[in-house]
């Protein structure tokens, strides 16, 4: 698990830390504070290539969509705005400290173009992990080796690559858009041949659509792709893509945690489609899986509701798993700073904001 990050020289960060983090993270703050920064580092962080390759469009809208990842609007509107002022002597860090003691980081490396070693250099963001660089002896059977290089940027080149995700990292990654109700389909049907998977994820379901009986896999005649059918009693069993966002988004988060055994799960506005009046009921469903399946969440919210919600069932389970960080500008330049129990009792007590 990571306990703390540091960013520095990323985005508009230009150096945040995030301390004493938990298995549940919650990120607040006022309009353009780098909350989706923080998400996007982690990416950075833990993401294997289909996701860096994928980062322009993850959280963000940009010119090509994001179809290629070498194309020249991406390149001077996306990636060269990683550095700090867009201004790559500056050179990027982040860092995550573990549980285990180890760390994870991105740096800057000024290199050669490995295809003309003799041309000019360039920027290039390499990840590193501490639990291979140091000495032998905590060297696991099948991890890698050495570095991985995640993107070359020179004057003339330029190159988005990454490898696997650091080894006992299986991240998740879930942002504003709908979910895709097929691979949520595919989830679902890896997850029923696990003992008590069904029951487990209707279990939660229920508690978000009352009036759900049951959820089954199943592909229609004429469709080309299977899908979720929820029977919620009308005569037939309703498409989980006819149901609410709030009902797939739910849906999608766990049937993903339990098919991949996913132990990092990043969240880009995690109301987002949920009645606020439910999210006591979703906190109580993603704190149990935090518990029972290790993973850890960071997300960021616009929601006072979401805060507060959170941490009323942090509270109620009587468990020291919520870490709530504000992000804030001070003198030009943002910091994060760590909300805690009082402030956010005292919030609650009298109505005050904790987003801004």
């Amino acid at each position: 698990m990571i306990t703390q990050l540091v960013i520095e020289n990323f985005r508009g960060l230009q150096r945040v830390v995030l301390n004493e983090l938990r298995s549940v993270n919650l990120i607040v703050g006022g309009n353009d504070t780098g909350k989706t920064s923080v998400l996007e580092a982690l990416v950075l962080l833990l993401g294997d290539s289909s996701a860096l390759h994928a980062l322009p469009i993850t959280f963000r809208t940009n010119q090509t969509g994001g179809n290629s990842t070498d194309d020249q609007n991406d390149r001077e509107n996306f990636w060269s705005w990683l550095f700090y002022d867009r201004n790559s002597d500056h050179h990027i860090t982040i860092e995550a400290r573990l549980d285990s003691e180890g760390s994870i980081g991105v740096t800057t490396e000024i290199l050669p173009n490995p295809l003309f070693p003799n041309g000019p250099v360039g920027p290039v963001l390499t990840r590193t992990d501490s639990r291979i660089k140091e000495d032998g002896r905590i060297r696991r059977p099948g991890m890698p080796k050495g570095d991985v290089q995640l993107l070359q940027m020179g004057e003339n080149h330029f190159s988005v690559m990454g490898g696997n995700s650091p080894n006992e990292f299986r991240v998740a990654i879930l942002s504003t858009r709908p979910t895709n109700p097929i691979i949520d389909a595919e989830n679902y049907n890896q997850v029923a041949l696990l003992a008590d998977g069904e029951r487990r994820v209707e279990q939660v379901m229920r508690e978000i659509e009352p009036r759900l009986k049951r959820l089954r896999y199943a592909k229609l005649p004429r469709t080309t792709a299977p899908l979720i059918f929820a029977d919620v009693g009308l005569s037939r069993a309703v498409p989980s893509s006819q149901m609410g966002q709030a009902f797939n988004r739910i849906l999608h988060i766990h049937t993903q945690v339990l098919a991949h055994k996913i132990n990092v799960l990043l969240v880009d506005e995690i109301e987002n489609g949920i009645f606020s009046e439910s999210m006591p009921i979703v906190w109580r469903g993603l704190m149990a899986i935090c518990e029972q399946e290790g993973v850890q969440i960071i997300a960021t919210t616009h929601s006072r509701e979401c805060v507060m919600a959170a941490h009323a069932v942090a509270h109620e389970r009587g468990k020291d798993e919520l870490c709530v960080q504000r992000l804030q500008i001070v003198n030009g330049s943002v910091e994060a700073v760590r909300l805690g129990i009082q402030h956010l009792e005292m919030a609650a007590e009298m109505g005050l904001e904790v987003r801004s």
